[in-house]
């Protein structure tokens, strides 16, 4: 059996082995947003198919990227039962903010937490939240149950629109009320 024979078949078995996918996303709770006004912005893992042991511990550090002249950072939640082992960095550079975070004891699937954020941005706009692994050079995702399983996931930032404030429901129904009484009183026979 010669060297090649022995590589394509090496290159075979690792061709058709399943890959392991692990993911992180940030999800936001509405889209589009208004403008001045609050929204949430969701954290969530899915690492099911993460190496390890399952359920799982996940575990791992992540930062978020965004316009600070478009969106406002208010506060971040994180989901009960997790902790931080590397507690929340904001840092400025310009007009870019970072949010700067490590989080373990995360289920294999489900939110890590919630940012909240305010839509400072002129109507219009599309507001971009990036989401990166936190270390550049060997990642930081673990599944902590029992044996310390590393892997690396992948990340979905997010875009939301800002739009203008609504008008209140009250000032449309005021409006129809006013047009059907005008066509009443048009239509009215003399």
């Amino acid at each position: 059996m010669n060297i090649r024979n022995v590589a394509g078949a090496l290159l075979l078995i690792a061709a058709g082995s399943t890959a392991q996918a692990a993911s992180l996303a940030l999800v936001p709770a509405a889209d589009p947003v208004v403008q001045n006004g609050a929204f949430t912005v969701n954290l969530v893992v899915n690492a099911a198919d993460a190496p390890g042991i399952h359920p799982g511990l996940q575990s791992g550090a992540i930062r978020v990227d965004f316009d600070r002249t478009l969106l406002t950072y208010n506060s971040f939640t994180l989901a009960s039962g997790l902790i931080f082992f590397s507690p929340l960095a904001v840092t400025t550079n310009g007009n870019a903010q970072t949010l700067t975070l490590g989080f373990q004891n995360a289920p294999d699937a489900g939110p890590v937490g919630t940012f909240s954020f305010t839509a400072t941005g002129p109507v219009g706009s599309l507001a971009t939240l990036g989401l990166v692994d936190a270390d550049d050079l060997f990642g930081s995702f673990v599944n902590k149950a029992v044996s310390d399983k590393p892997y690396v996931p992948t990340f979905t930032g997010t875009q939301v629109s800002i739009s203008a404030v609504p008008l209140p429901a009250g000032i449309w129904l005021l409006g129809t009320a006013v047009g059907a009484l005008a066509a009443r009183r048009r239509l009215k026979p003399r």
